[in-house]
């Protein structure tokens, strides 16, 4: 005796949304029942992008639909909804940039090629604006390799409500990030789409609050990612990580172009694992060349922002979920020094405004 879809559908009744604690199939997440002997093949509509919540519907509708008679193998293919699908759902849809309202500063850290230390960059300079008093979050926006949770310690998986997803905090930051959604060592291969999609999401429905700063750490490169950021939300500015060797620097003369392209204004240039202060000595060893940074930052008449040492300590903190920048001390002084630096371009920026506005 096969199984048929109105039995399939009357199972599914009995599998709720685990935060809307409703069925399924009155929500109108049930998209499609295929069926083909004993297999059957259910679609999904998620309420949003990246729902933390997917694996458990995955699983709650594999058992449901598994204790039917007839049925031996059950797949479960997961899609989103439409903005108009949730709009009738929650009754209003958030807005696109709704969880960016309360967002002062939008800042971007780019590189122009992987392995340069750009998310650990990101993560320190954000302690350290937290540690000034600042309100900061972070975005991982790197889908492909989201390291931001490993270096901020942070294990837990976020929770959704009517369309928006809630930001995990540690140390006073709140951060977002594909690596808390699909879990510790799951593969991450969307396209292009999908990765544009993912970011949005994350710009607009995640429930950021009152921030002084958002620090949006970009994959590596000039593709999908870094371009949707760029065009999407209003930066104040992009920051520039590379290493000393010409192979980096090659690679951060294109990222230079991408952002210029599109009149997105770049802070500087920060040049990672700069230099190496050997241990009970004052020497300095140059491990990857020197004066790297400062040729590219001359080249575009761009200032230097920063110079980071290959510091222990520094890649300790990211490994054991401390950053060094939550204190202040000779071994973060750097990122200190950042963003000190950070500050005051962004309201020198803001008084040129306020004089062109009142000019």
């Amino acid at each position: 005796m096969s199984v048929n879809k109105d039995q399939v559908i009357e199972a599914l009744k009995q599998v709720k949304d685990p935060e809307l604690n409703k069925s399924l199939v009155e929500l109108g997440m049930i998209k499609d029942v295929e069926i083909a002997g004993s297999n059957v093949r259910v679609t999904v509509a998620l309420t949003m992008a990246g729902c933390p919540l997917k694996d458990k519907i995955k699983s709650d509708v594999k058992a449901a639909v598994s204790k039917l008679p007839g049925v031996d193998q059950v797949s479960v293919v997961l899609t989103t909804m439409t903005s108009a699908e949730r709009a009738k759902l929650f009754g209003q849809e958030p807005s696109e940039m709704e969880g960016m309202k309360g967002v002062k500063n939008v800042i971007a850290i780019a590189s122009g090629k992987g392995g340069v230390g750009k998310s650990t960059v990101s993560v320190n300079l954000a302690a350290a604006l937290s540690h000034k008093g600042f309100k900061v979050g972070i975005l991982d926006a790197d889908m492909h390799g989201p390291d931001i949770p490993i270096m901020l310690g942070i294990k837990e998986r976020p929770v959704g409500s009517k369309g928006m997803l809630f930001p995990l905090e540690k140390y006073g930051i709140k951060m977002m990030s594909t690596g808390v959604l699909a879990g510790e060592g799951t593969p991450i291969v969307w396209r292009g789409p999908l990765v544009n999609k993912a970011i949005k999401e994350f710009l607009g429905h995640v429930a950021w609050g009152d921030l002084d700063f958002l620090i949006v750490d970009l994959p590596p490169g000039t593709g999908d990612a870094p371009l949707t950021v760029a065009t999407t939300i209003p930066i104040k500015g992009v920051i520039i990580v590379t290493t000393p060797q010409k192979v980096a620097l090659s690679d951060v003369r294109r990222s230079v172009g991408l952002f210029l392209k599109h009149d997105i204004p770049i802070l500087g240039i920060v040049e990672n694992m700069s230099y190496l202060k050997v241990p009970g000595s004052e020497e300095v060893m140059d491990i990857f060349g020197s004066g790297g940074g400062e040729k590219v930052a001359k080249a575009f008449k761009l200032p230097l922002l920063a110079k980071i040492p290959i510091e222990p300590e520094i890649r300790k903190g990211g490994d054991e979920g401390k950053p060094v920048a939550l204190e202040e001390n000779e071994k973060s002084s750097a990122f200190y020094e950042l963003a000190e630096k950070v500050m005051d371009i962004l309201e020198k920026k803001s008084q040129v405004q306020k004089d062109k506005t009142t000019g």
